[in-house]
Order: structure tokens, then sequence, then C-alpha cells
């Protein structure tokens, strides 16, 4: 009888134990990947700022180039 009740115990206590979290299913990926999403998408007070760096790095990037360009011209010579 003890070794029933033990038995039994052990099965109640696996079966309430938590999923494999590297077990995913399809339904799970999708909605994590819809949150992350949403979370991208979702408006910040930052935004003004990012995006004024996003501008900054671009211009860096235009100056970068044109130096290269001059680099190059003045090896040329």
């Amino acid at each position: 009888m003890k070794i029933l009740l033990g038995l039994g115990l052990s099965v109640l206590l696996v079966a309430c134990g938590s999923p494999d979290s590297s077990v995913v299913t399809d339904s799970s990926a999708t909605a994590e990947r819809e949150r992350r999403q949403a979370a991208e998408e979702r408006e910040t007070v930052f935004d003004p700022m990012i995006s004024t760096m996003d501008r900054a790095k671009g211009v860096e990037d235009i100056n970068m180039n044109r130096k290269a360009e001059m680099d190059a011209a003045l090896e040329e010579e």
C-alpha cells in the first residue's frame, strides 16, 4: 500500500511540473514573435533622441566616405 501511495505521489508531482523550456510549440513561438514585434513598434520618449543619433551616424558615414575618397585621390598623386 505504501508503495502504491509513493508511486501515486511521484506521478502527481511529475504531472504538476512545468514543461521543458527547450520544447517550444508553434503557437508559443508565434506569440513570442508577435510580442517582440509589438515591443519594437511601441513609441517611447527616447524616439526623437534615437532618430537624431541615427541621422548623426548617417552624416558621419557620408563624411567618412568623402574622407576615404580624398585619401585615395591623394595617394594616386
